[in-house]
């Protein structure tokens, strides 16, 4: 694992809420803090939709929500005249990108090796820090993929001209 601050805040939240950039994540879970907790389960409740919908949204085979379909609904919990005093928003990256880092780091390890590469994004006390985290099925002392990941991110949070410490 490794913490990355943000220290543009602002455009963060705009990247993570107003852009595409993070669509193709799956939602995995969200507590907010702000008059009341509110905690958040991204699990896809597929009995809730159609099945023309869950076609439609892409979430038929689907275990999460996607980040495209859920951040208008998580923005709408903090968006207002007070900034919340906590906000964790958890994603999971999709399988597709989880493959193209590990064949492009050349690693060792496959996708089944893999359950998950997730971003743990915390804002509190006015700091926000985002966590790249890589949940295995094996025992590994391979490291290279965390950190690979975490230059990945670091990557596209500077192309989008947010700064990292």
């Amino acid at each position: 694992m490794q913490t990355i601050e943000i220290l543009d805040i602002k455009p963060f939240m705009q990247l993570l809420f107003q852009t595409e950039t993070l669509d193709s994540c799956a939602f995995v879970s969200a507590e907010i803090r702000t008059d009341m907790t509110y905690t958040l389960d991204g699990h896809v409740h597929h009995e809730f939709f159609t099945e023309e919908e869950s076609e439609q949204l892409d979430i038929r085979d689907q275990l999460y929500l996607p980040w495209n379909i859920a951040k208008e609904k998580v923005f709408t919990l903090i968006k207002g005249k007070k900034t919340p005093s906590l906000l964790k928003v958890v994603l999971k990256i999709s399988s597709e990108e989880t493959s193209t880092l590990l064949s492009a780091t050349g690693s060792t390890l496959h996708t089944n090796d893999i359950d998950g590469l997730f971003l743990n994004i915390t804002f509190q006390e006015n700091k926000l820090h985002v966590i790249c985290g890589v949940s295995y099925r094996i025992f590994t002392m391979d490291k290279e993929l965390e950190r690979e990941f975490a230059d990945f991110v670091i990557e596209t949070f500077k192309k989008h001209n947010i700064t990292c410490a």
